[in-house]
């Protein structure tokens, strides 16, 4: 029942009886209230007097200790995107049926808004099943995403040959195990706890932490070991408080760590010395290039004699993002009549690839890449674009598409972070790695490379430095900044054309007095 939608209706008589409410989403921490509302593709878009009338309405209904916003999307009975949504509802409520069958088994006949759908499958399947009651589930998913009636009907279908689901079946999960990133690691021995959980004891290695992550396992050997106080109010009160800080060697490389110590483990913690050999699980903060290491749990354990960091394998062909040549002879011409004076020598004697992310939100710890464009530079000349849509495992909202113009059906079928990443490693090898607030982006890269274990070591260069430095605007905001350089930025938020503008903003800024 659409409690909602009933009220307005009520109050409109039945004005906005084509309203469907799909998600209802209250943010406490915002004091928030969003609310969607789907209406038919045949409807004209929702007015700003309608959306004002039915807001006011809401307020006075709702009375909300919260600010209500309410959005309306549009539904269009596409087949392609009926077809996916039934799939899917299919796959997450009878996964051992839908082995048996995949997308291609499903066929839609749309007319006006009556919508039905065959399921092709032997009928043999579905004997141990409630066909009414499969039925009647997937017309409940799709009757709340999509403005229509729908019917189920199932036809039959061939048998398969069990054998080969099996092999299938094999094979995919063989393909899933070999997927998997795993973080590289060596062993450690006689582990005893000290505080917090038990530890699993197998480290990573120093080398390969380049970006903040939680929960990281690390080994080695205290030093610098110090017992410090603070205060902290608590009930009013002003109340001394103790952290450990000390240094965990590895032998390769070094770590800063600190510890915020419950008064039930100072006994515990007093008992470390220097030179203890020890393994901790904690949360890994690197910021300005320095990394801390926050303790959650830590153990006494034996270090091994010699530990030598795994090789990474590094990309050294690209697999699903290939480059584009960039030719433009007029560049060139240019470049080549002045390529004395042209650009100054920051510009001549190096590779840049300038580049641009959109991601699913503004944490790096906790939000991911949908884009990333580049543009490559060589003597002042554009050379190679690089840009590629990527497959969140979350799904991007409705005011990141706002932003962006990125859609979850755009990025359906791109590619991961894992293999985006990867091209685009080897696509920025021996180059400067160039962006606009630059520290953003690199986040996000350092972040996504970390969890298959690469490393971007570029130099990075800030272009909203370089734009400071060089121009006085009222604020600098690309935007701005482009159009008091006279270039022209279409499709903002689109990362290859944000790329392409932090670059025209680099030559620009970097030509020769």
């Amino acid at each position: 029942m659409d409690i909602l939608a009933d009220k307005i209706n009520q109050q409109f008589q039945n004005e906005f009886s084509y309203l469907k409410t799909i998600e209802v989403v209250y943010n406490t921490s915002a004091k928030s209230c969003n609310i969607t509302f789907l209406y038919p593709e045949n409807i004209k878009k929702i007015s700003l007097d309608e959306r004002q009338k039915i807001l006011q309405f809401l307020n006075q209904t709702l009375k909300l200790n919260a600010k209500l916003i309410i959005k309306f999307k549009k539904s269009y009975l596409d087949k392609e995107l009926i077809i996916k949504s039934a799939f899917n509802a299919f796959k997450n409520n009878y996964s051992s049926l839908a082995s048996l069958i995949s997308i291609k088994n499903f066929k839609v006949e749309v007319n006006a808004f009556n919508v039905l759908i065959k399921v092709y499958i032997f009928s043999k399947y579905l004997r141990t099943y409630n066909v009414n009651g499969i039925k009647n589930k997937l017309k409940t998913h799709l009757t709340k995403n999509f403005c229509a009636e729908f019917e189920i009907e199932f036809e039959e279908g061939t048998e398969l040959n069990e054998a080969e689901i099996l092999k299938n079946k094999q094979e995919d999960i063989i393909k899933k195990l070999n997927e998997i990133k795993v973080t590289p690691r060596y062993l450690v021995t006689d582990v005893v706890k000290v505080i917090g959980n038990d530890i699993e004891p197998q480290p990573e290695f120093f080398a390969n932490i380049n970006s903040s992550k939680n929960l990281a396992i690390l080994a080695g050997r205290v030093e610098n070991l110090s017992k410090k106080t603070y205060k902290r109010k608590q009930k009013g009160i002003e109340v001394e408080k103790y952290y450990y800080s000390f240094i965990l060697n590895e032998n390769v490389k070094k770590i800063n760590c600190i510890y915020f110590c419950p008064k039930s483990n100072i006994r515990k913690m007093d008992k470390i010395t220097n030179d203890n050999e020890i393994i901790i699980v904690a949360n890994v903060k690197v910021e300005n290039k320095v990394t801390t290491a926050y303790v959650k749990s830590l153990s006494y354990c034996k270090m091994p004699k010699k530990i030598v960091a795994t090789q990474i394998h590094q990309p050294t062909e690209y697999k699903v993002i290939f480059p584009e040549k960039i030719v433009s002879v007029m560049q060139k011409n240019l470049f080549e009549t002045n390529s004395e004076f042209f650009y100054n020598d920051n510009i001549k004697n190096n590779v840049f690839v300038v580049y641009d992310v959109e991601t699913t939100g503004l944490e790096a710890e906790t939000c991911e890449l949908i884009e990333i464009g580049a543009v490559k530079i060589v003597n002042g000349v554009y050379t190679e674009k690089f840009q590629s849509l990527i497959k969140p495992k979350v799904r991007i909202s409705d005011f990141i598409t706002e932003i962006t113009g990125i859609t979850n059906e755009m990025v359906e079928n791109a590619p991961s972070s894992e293999e985006v990443i990867k091209d685009f490693f080897l696509f920025s090898k021996d180059t400067i790695l160039a962006g606009y607030n630059v520290n953003f982006d690199m986040k996000f890269i350092e972040k996504a490379a970390n969890e298959i274990g690469l490393s971007f070591d570029n130099e990075v260069q800030d272009i909203m430095v370089l734009a400071r430095q060089n121009i006085h605007v009222g604020n600098y905001k690309l935007k701005t900044v482009v159009n008091s350089l006279g270039i022209n930025l279409v499709d903002a938020h689109r990362a290859y054309n944000d790329a392409f503008a932090t670059a025209e903003v680099l030559l620009k800024l970097s030509k020769a007095l």
